[in-house]
Formats: C-alpha cells, sequence, structure tokens
C-alpha cells in the first residue's frame, strides 16, 4: 500500500510527451495544452489524446450473487443495491495498441479466442493482472500454449502462486511451466513499455496488478479485480468478495484505486465491470463513488 501511495503521490505530477519513441519516463511540471483533446470512446474502443488505443474484449458475460460478500452492511443492506440477488458482471479482457505493439491484459476463460473476437497471434505481450482461472484459463487449451508471446505477471504473484503451500494451484503452477521461457516476471512500479506502468494493487491477491496506461495527459488505470460486483462495490467499497485473498488489504486498495484515478481525472478499468468495463468515478461524499461510462 506504501507503494500505491508514493505512486500517487508522483502521478499527480507527472506529464509525458506523448511520442512513439521509447525514452524512459521523465517527471515535468504539467502544461496546460490550448485546446485539450478529448479521449474518444465508441463502443468498446477508447483513443486517448496521444493515440494510444484501447479496445475492451467481453470474454463472457456473468453474475455476481449476493452471497458472496461480505463487509459491514447487512443482508437486507446489500439488497438495496442487488434486489435479485444478483448484479450484472463480466470477464473482460483489454488490448492495448501503443508503440507500434499489441499488449493484452489478461486472457479470460479462453471464449475470446475461440469466438474470433481476438487472434493470438496478433498479440505481442500478455500481461496478466493476477493468476486466478478466469484470468488466465484462455492462455492454455489441451495442456499446450494458445499464444506465442511471452506472458508477463508480478514477481509477488509468481511466487505466491508457486510456492507449495498455495492450495488450489495446480493450473497456475501448469502455466508456468507450459509457457518455459516465455514465463516472465516484473516488479511493482516498473514501465513495462513507456505507457504502461505497473502499480501495486495487492489484496485482491498478493501479486494483484493495475496497469497505468497513457503517454499523455489522459490516462486509463487498468485496475483488474479491483471489485466484483460495480453495482454495490462502487457505493459501498468496504464490501468484499469471497475471492480476495486479503479482504481488509482489497478494501483499501480498491478505495487508493478510485481516489488517485479521480483526482487525476483517469479513466479507470476492471475485469469484471460490465463491458465495456472503463469509466469515470467521482466521490459520493459518503465514502463511496459513482461510476460513469463515457
Amino acid at each position: 500500500m506504501r507503494k500505491l501511495l508514493l505512486f500517487l503521490a508522483l502521478a499527480s505530477v507527472t506529464m509525458l510527451a506523448c511520442s512513439k519513441k521509447s525514452e524512459p519516463m521523465q517527471v515535468e511540471a504539467p502544461v496546460q495544452a490550448e485546446t485539450p483533446i478529448q479521449a474518444k470512446a465508441q463502443g468498446n474502443k477508447l483513443v486517448l489524446d496521444c493515440g494510444t488505443e484501447i479496445i475492451a474484449v467481453e470474454d463472457a458475460s456473468t453474475e455476481m450473487a449476493v452471497a458472496l460478500f461480505s463487509g459491514v452492511l447487512t443482508e437486507e443492506q446489500k439488497m438495496a443495491y442487488m434486489p435479485s440477488g444478483k448484479a450484472p458482471a463480466s470477464v473482460n479482457i483489454f488490448l492495448v495498441k501503443t508503440g507500434g505493439k499489441t499488449y493484452m491484459f489478461d486472457a479470460g476463460f479462453g471464449n475470446a479466442v475461440k469466438d474470433n473476437k481476438i487472434d493470438p497471434k496478433s498479440i505481442e505481450v500478455i500481461l496478466i493482472t493476477h493468476k486466478h482461472g478466469d484470468h488466465i484459463s484462455g492462455l492454455l487449451k489441451d495442456d499446450a500454449a494458445v499464444f506465442s508471446a511471452p506472458v508477463h505477471v508480478a514477481q509477488p504473484e509468481r511466487d505466491y502462486w508457486m510456492s507449495e503451500g498455495t492450495q488450489n494451484s495446480d493450473l497456475q503452477k501448469k502455466l508456468a511451466h507450459v509457457y518455459g521461457d516465455n514465463y516472465k516476471t516484473f516488479n511493482f512500479g516498473d514501465t513495462i513499455t513507456p505507457g504502461i506502468v505497473a502499480i501495486d494493487a495487492s489484496g485482491h491477491t498478493p501479486g494483484h496488478t493495475a496497469f497505468l496506461i497513457g503517454t499523455g495527459t489522459q490516462k486509463l488505470l487498468i485496475a483488474a479485480d479491483f471489485l466484483h460486483a460495480a453495482a454495490l462495490q462502487f457505493p459501498e467499497p468496504t464490501e468484499s468478495a469471497n475471492f480476495d485473498v486479503d479482504k481488509e488489504k482489497s478494501v483499501k486498495t480498491r478505495v487508493a484505486l478510485m481516489e488517485m484515478a479521480e483526482k487525476n481525472d483517469w479513466f479507470i478499468a476492471g475485469m469484471h465491470i460490465p463491458s465495456p468495463g472503463w469509466g469515470k468515478v467521482k466521490s459520493n461524499g459518503k465514502g463511496g463513488f459513482t461510476f460513469n461510462t463515457p
């Protein structure tokens, strides 16, 4: 969490010029454009001011049951946000085109490839937010690699799932074995490439990672599984899903990521927010947030 807060302080004063060259990240004084360029959002595509293109691919449409969540709310209070007892959700994959390459964030269950929404040959780098099955199953088929691109995961996430003490980790260990030398790690705070920075978002899992996208004034924060039921957890971020390894930390991370996005006027995206999965948040003055899709 300390790394996340340090990143927030840095991000508020960071301005990167949009460029096709691979130059290191630099901190500069903010420059106000004479005529601000608005991000272009159309359907499942978002284009930032520097030209970085993000495409949302829905791998699956699903629902989250109220019984999956716990926190300070009573069952009746939770049902007020989820009258049917369920909240709509998605399993999203995000493709980011920047610097002449196509990066894929998570792989879902594999439906996107099966349904020809994603061509494995078009993906040059794969970045994994964490290694739960609904994010990595699509990397394998019949115990073989689906993609030839390298797969990158945070070092703490790799260590957690490769530990002999971690239960239900056969898929995660198999993934590392199958991809071999193409299975790579990064550290929190690393710049993967200009315009893609890895952020410590641990809590949901020990190596849960968010990624900040963009080299201009506009940015998208791919916050992965910072929440699971948008209808409930935006207004009531103290509610956690049973999937969270560390529920207390996941609450702090969830709030910190949304505060970061609001303060910097970034788009925020989630793997389980109904498609296209991105929008902007604003504090509701009651400890929660509102969420609006462009």
